[in-house]
């Protein structure tokens, strides 16, 4: 079964399914402008404001993901008796096939998180926030309706992030809950002790989450694996699933560790992506499959959210997208959107084209070349009719989709687009890159998109191609 297939299957066999979602509920708000003068008063930046939007945070993330895939969510989380508070019920109240039942409090306000951005870049974060446990009264409504919740979910999930919904009683009184319910117990931990997740099946704390309760400073994947392995012993804990950031994740039980790199992906903002992270092991749990499988599966999500603004979730469809080994959206009007983004993040764009028919070591040697030269680099590639025109009726051997989706699955490949004329001359002057790269024995002057491309201030770089290596040669 191949990755998209695998990831389809488990998408389709969790449509419906119950999930509930517990833990500290919060409000993220964020707030976008420009930023072109220093103030007068202190050395800070001014923020022109221009706009402001708001969505469902931590534990709410989590459970907007789950319903955003298929499934059928309940969350109960503590908010409190104001417009924050109110702010979140509407926003969860869009959300189909997400219920909401609040603990409404008058002495604690709903935790909210301000996000000052400039040129969708975060400059500042302030929170709102009261961290102190519920009252006993209000722990008890909370695991009454938890209790109720509970009578039909299939997977429970606690959403710690310490910030006071989930004390170690209301923890462990949940987890003995689920165990008798005999559904996985999927939990992201905040808290340094460890010993209160005790009776998790899959407990996923990120690597500085991990280092802080352990005390190891080592990434090191042995160190983590046997500090894991003791956690697990310990505390009656099936799985420890370390996510890495750019290095992936670890997957951990009593006797196996397993190491999945991260996808390649553009990373534009990490808000939120652990609680994408946490809804695809628990929705993948939740359909009987493997710990591994979940990983897996969210290892790929992880690699779709990052590349989006704020605390986003993705959907069905681009989740087994992503997993189709084939060329991505290669419309212009696409590929424009996506060079805006990477110059906000002040990246060097690359441009090079070809036929790349049969990929080969000199195309591979080529490619790694041009990437050295940029920050992002466009593969423009000719498409069929283009490559008949210019190889012959037997060209290509490889169809125009199969080509693209290839060079975008190189590590040095940022995105690959179709073109049909007989030169790239269009796309250049509407992308203008700051590097175009041409491997053969060319003179720079001769090079199409020379003169857009100098004008503006970019380069020409010419590359010598790997001796030897042809796709004619490979076909005689």
């Amino acid at each position: 079964m191949s990755m998209a297939e695998h990831v389809a299957a488990v998408l389709a066999d969790f449509q419906n399914r119950h999930i509930l979602v517990i833990g500290d509920v919060m409000l993220d708000k964020f707030v976008s402008g420009s930023v072109d003068r220093m103030s007068p008063e202190a050395p800070i930046p001014v923020l022109s404001r221009t706009k402001e939007h708001v969505m469902p945070g931590g534990a709410a993330n989590v459970a907007r993901n789950l319903a955003g895939l298929g499934g059928r969510i309940s969350l109960i989380g503590c908010i409190g008796d104001d417009a924050a508070g109110k702010s979140l019920k509407k926003a969860l109240s869009l959300v189909p096939q997400l219920g909401f039942f609040p603990i409404i409090t008058s002495d604690r306000p709903t935790t909210q998180k301000t996000r000052f951005l400039a040129s969708g870049k975060q400059i500042l974060r302030v929170d709102d926030e009261l961290t102190s446990h519920l009252t006993d009264a209000q722990a008890s409504q909370m695991l009454i309706q938890a209790d109720i919740v509970l009578e039909d979910a299939e997977a429970l999930i606690l959403s710690d992030y310490a910030k006071g919904c989930l004390s170690p009683f209301i923890i462990s009184s949940l987890i003995a809950a689920a165990q008798k319910k005999n559904i996985p117990i999927i939990t992201d931990p905040k808290s340094r002790d460890i010993s209160v997740y005790a009776g998790s099946t899959v407990l996923t704390p990120n690597l500085a989450e991990f280092q802080a309760a352990t005390g190891i400073i080592s990434a090191d994947h042995d160190i983590i694996a046997d500090t894991a392995t003791d956690i697990i012993t310990h505390h009656n804990i099936e799985q420890l699933l370390v996510t890495l950031s750019a290095d992936g994740m670890m997957l951990v039980d009593k006797t196996n560790h397993t190491h999945m790199p991260a996808h390649k992906c553009d990373v534009f903002d990490v808000s939120g992506a652990g609680d994408t992270v946490v809804a695809v092991i628990a929705a993948t749990l939740a359909t009987g499959r493997t710990a591994t499988d979940a990983m897996t599966c969210a290892n790929l999500a992880a690699s779709i959210v990052v590349g989006k603004s704020g605390t986003a979730t993705l959907c069905p469809g681009e989740f087994i997208r992503a997993a189709v080994p084939v060329s991505s959206e290669t419309s212009l009007e696409n590929m424009s959107m996506l060079v805006t983004k990477w110059r906000s993040k002040a990246c060097r764009i690359g441009f090079t084209n070809g036929c790349f028919d049969l990929l080969h070591p000199g195309h591979l040697a080529l490619l790694a070349a041009a990437k050295e030269r940029c920050d992002k680099l466009i593969v423009a590639v000719n498409s069929d009719a283009s490559v008949k025109l210019l190889k012959g009726e037997s060209r290509p051997i490889m169809d125009e989709t199969s080509r693209a989706g290839i060079l975008e699955s190189l590590p040095f490949v940022d995105a690959a687009i179709i073109f049909d004329e007989q030169t790239p001359a269009h796309l250049i002057e509407a992308l203008m890159p700051d590097n175009l790269i041409k491997g053969g024995d060319y003179i720079a002057e001769d090079v199409i998109g020379y003169q857009t491309v100098t004008s503006a201030g970019g380069t020409v770089d010419i590359i010598t191609l790997k001796a030897g290596h042809s796709t004619t040669a490979l076909l005689d």
